[in-house]
């Protein structure tokens, strides 16, 4: 058995979990995950998960402007959580952990794994400075996560550039890349004909890509007076956290949906979005981060309008590869005029990003990967 604890549910939102849910569907080893926050996660029919969380939910006050403090309570329950979380792992007898480091709990975990003889896997997906920015618990993970780096059994990343600044920052040692991975990709592009531009964007929607969707909407404006006769549209799938005014084009607020209703979507689609935060403050993750979004983009068989800093992990692996329009600007007659050179060159674009999927994201070589990493090397399990 293999023990998983993280801040999410494997039936949550977001990238983390979607990664866990495409790593655990067959997996070929029994596994209990572990959700250490707060709020009890959603159901998941995946396989067993326990809610143990490091403090109490404290209701409405989670969502108030002291929901970010609220890590100054940490200290008062984590000998409670770490108590508890041994004696889990007593019972479960675990051949190896996988902890990914997006609280505190992973530090708390590896102490415990430590203790108790188990095999520790780190797997970073973001930067802790952008997930507890701002809260009192980040000196105490970041202290924490030089040596679990240096002492895991096993080091796991989200991307190469995430591998090789870790690298630098605390110690040169082996790791491996898993992200999400594409379980069919099409044989072809499927580009229309049309005078159409629908642009798409679906998935979690953060408070920082305002600027972003601002600059679009401008861009977008200008494309439809440059083309009077084209059908201009942004819609966005997913909860919208800030408002938004379209002046000539149509624009959609959907709801979250299944991914049923989002393939119906893509069928709609001309142009995929990605955005990411030009801001200083949202560097560290942009820097280092791929988005499970970008996984499924390159599987689509549409073009992908990636608009962000071009030192970004993501910029970077679609302007090597010619597999996306490039806007990094947020200046609105940069990015109408990156769309409007790139009109002709769809299909192109659209080729170069399937050839990628297929070269570095295919979800049988990401499980392949992963377990063979974790669970087929030879581990002993706790006594």
């Amino acid at each position: 058995m293999i023990v998983f604890v993280q801040v999410f549910g494997l039936n949550s939102p977001g990238g983390g979990a979607r990664i866990l849910r495409s790593l655990l569907q067959d997996a070929p080893t029994s596994f209990l995950s572990i959700c250490t926050t707060p709020k009890s996660p959603p159901p998941t029919h995946l396989g067993q998960e326990i809610h143990l969380p490091i403090r109490p939910y404290l209701g409405r006050v989670e969502r108030t402007r002291f929901g970010g403090s609220l890590g100054y309570l940490n200290p008062l329950f984590v000998d409670r959580f770490k108590q508890r979380l041994e004696a889990v792992l007593r019972e479960a007898k675990p051949s190896a952990i996988h902890a990914i480091p997006q609280g505190v709990d992973f530090w708390y975990t590896f102490q415990i794994a430590e203790k108790l003889g188990i095999p520790y896997y780190l797997n970073v997906h973001d930067e802790l400075t952008y997930n507890l920015q701002g809260k009192p618990e980040l000196a105490e993970a970041i202290e924490g996560l030089a040596i679990v780096w240096a002492k895991a059994q096993g080091r796991i990343v989200i991307s190469e550039a995430m591998g090789k600044e870790y690298c630098r920052r605390y110690g040169n040692l082996p790791y491996i890349v898993v992200t999400d991975g594409l379980a069919t990709i099409p044989t072809a592009p499927r580009i229309k004909s049309h005078q159409k531009l629908n642009v798409y964007f679906m998935g979690s929607l953060h408070i920082s890509y305002r600027a972003n969707f601002y600059a679009l909407l401008q861009a977008l404006n200008q494309f439809s007076q440059v083309y009077p006769d084209w059908e201009v549209a942004l819609t966005i799938r997913g909860e919208l956290p800030f408002p938004l005014k379209a002046d000539r084009i149509t624009l959609k607020v959907l709801p979250w949906a299944s991914q049923t209703e989002i393939d119906q979507d893509m069928n709609e689609a001309d142009l995929l979005y990605i955005p990411l935060p030009f801001e200083e403050a949202y560097q560290s993750f942009s820097r280092y981060s791929l988005s499970t979004k970008l996984v499924t983009y390159l599987g689509s068989g549409l073009p992908i309008l990636y608009h962000g800093p071009h030192n970004a992990a993501a910029g970077e692996l679609l302007s090597q590869h010619q597999a996306a329009i490039i806007a990094d600007s947020l200046d609105p007659n940069a990015i109408q005029q990156s769309i409007d050179n790139a009109k002709v060159m769809f299909q192109q674009i659209t080729e170069n990003a399937l050839t990628l999927g297929r070269q570095q994201f295919l979800l049988t070589e990401m499980r392949s990967r992963f377990w063979h990493f974790v669970a087929d090397q030879t581990l002993q399990p706790i006594r």
